[in-house]
């Protein structure tokens, strides 16, 4: 009852923080990081639809609509919200892919839509899911956390800690996307901050990205979304 409780007050104040968003930060005001405000400006508030998304909507709605009923926040299921991940996939460039998600998942078929994504592992949350030591391959540019569970956060967080470090050594870039309408991400969203400390942090109604990056400009912005 009380995750109910916490669940329906965040959705209260979201229309709220959404309107405060779009008064302070609605013209990029503020964003010192040339690749953030190109990120901000030119992909999360692009207007202009792929158009492969009027296919994509049209084949998978009532998917999306099953995993609403079935997983309510702990998974994606609005279509705007695969949307952008399809646009920040592009964007990136990720040719390798790490998707934690349920047995069913909007976004996986829209990560796929992606002519970037080469690869992509999805790993289900089953009710037997159990972390395994060689999950994160180093090579993945983009790791999605649609849900995870709780002796998953731990052991991976460590794991991602470890790749982050990897990869910045190479000079490889990384970006994580969080489903923060998952009630138990979002408790852990500050967590995984301090602990990730990404170059880059930004926070999206229902998303939050951090981005590891060579040569960019360290910066932690609130952004309004549609």
């Amino acid at each position: 009852m009380k995750k109910k409780r916490n669940s329906l007050f965040y959705k209260s104040i979201c229309p709220f923080v959404q309107a405060k968003r779009f008064v302070f930060n609605r013209r990029g005001d503020g964003v010192h990081s040339p690749y953030a405000f190109h990120l901000i400006t030119r992909v999360i508030r692009n207007p202009y639809p792929y158009d492969c998304f009027r296919f994509l909507a049209h084949n998978h709605l009532e998917r999306a609509r099953a995993i609403k009923e079935n997983y309510g926040d702990r998974a994606v299921y609005r279509i705007k919200t695969a949307e952008l991940v399809f646009r920040l996939a592009t964007f990136h460039r990720a040719e390798n892919v790490c998707l934690f998600a349920h047995k069913e998942s909007i976004l996986e078929p829209y990560l796929r839509a992606t002519s970037k994504v080469k690869h992509l592992s999805w790993y289900k949350l089953e009710e037997d899911f159990k972390p395994k030591e060689a999950v994160l391959d180093l090579d993945s540019s983009l790791i999605v956390l649609e849900d995870l569970t709780e002796e998953g956060m731990s052991f991976y967080l460590d794991c991602l800690a470890r790749q982050i470090k990897a990869r910045e050594q190479e000079g490889k870039d990384l970006m994580l996307i969080i489903n923060t309408n998952n009630p138990f991400l979002r408790k852990r969203k500050s967590s995984l901050l301090t602990k990730l400390k990404p170059k880059v942090s930004l926070s999206l109604l229902g998303l939050e990205i951090f981005v590891w990056r060579k040569a960019i400009t360290k910066g932690n912005y609130k952004v309004y979304n549609k």
